[in-house]
């Protein structure tokens, strides 16, 4: 299965205002599926997340850095095709990391860090790095490798959530369809 989406969690920052600011609206439907091309969920622990199908374009137009200017904001995109995988903090309008993965042209144990990191990330390198050492010594040298869930992993470390795992919170997170508002 092909994927090529982004995931962006805010943590002291008004929700409804940033939907607004982008000019979409919380529908309420649900979207067990995930084929929303754009999509939020409330976190128990006070984050929430906007999925975006990276084919939709909405949030590309935007720096990152101003999405969250007066709080905390924690990317992650992730793609099959090229196995990219990256995450990246801000705090009140300014990045200060990022982890990101670049598979392509068979880069298997690429990993970039940069910033002051979060806790944890040199372990989880550590890891995969083994791991992808032991994968390319029985042969496997082609597709999506260990080192593609690093930078999820760290997303997850610091908001709780990642997408590609269940939730084992309660209540558990439901995306909900954001749609543009009407035209005015």
């Amino acid at each position: 299965m092909e994927f090529d989406v982004s995931y962006y969690k805010f943590h002291g920052v008004d929700r409804a205002g940033l939907i607004d600011a982008l000019g979409l609206y919380d529908t309420g439907t649900p979207d067990p599926g995930g084929e929303a091309p754009y999509a939020i969920a409330d976190l128990p622990n006070g984050w929430f997340v906007i999925r975006v199908d990276n084919d939709s374009g909405l949030l590309a137009d935007y720096d990152r850095n101003s999405l969250a200017r007066e709080g905390m904001l924690v990317t992650c995109d992730v793609g099959s095709v090229d196995p990219v995988s990256r995450s990246q903090g801000y705090d009140a309008g300014e990045e200060r990391w990022s982890v990101v993965h670049d598979g392509r042209g068979g880069e298997m144990l690429a990993l970039e860090i940069r910033g002051e990191a979060p806790p944890g990330v040199s372990a989880l390198h550590e890891e995969a790095f083994a791991a992808t050492r032991a994968m390319m010594a029985h042969g496997g040298t082609h597709g999506p490798g260990p080192m593609l869930g690093v930078p999820l992993a760290v997303v997850k470390s610091v908001t709780g959530f990642r997408h590609d795992e269940p939730q084992l919170v309660s209540p558990e997170p439901v995306f909900t369809w954001l749609a543009p508002k009407d035209p005015k």
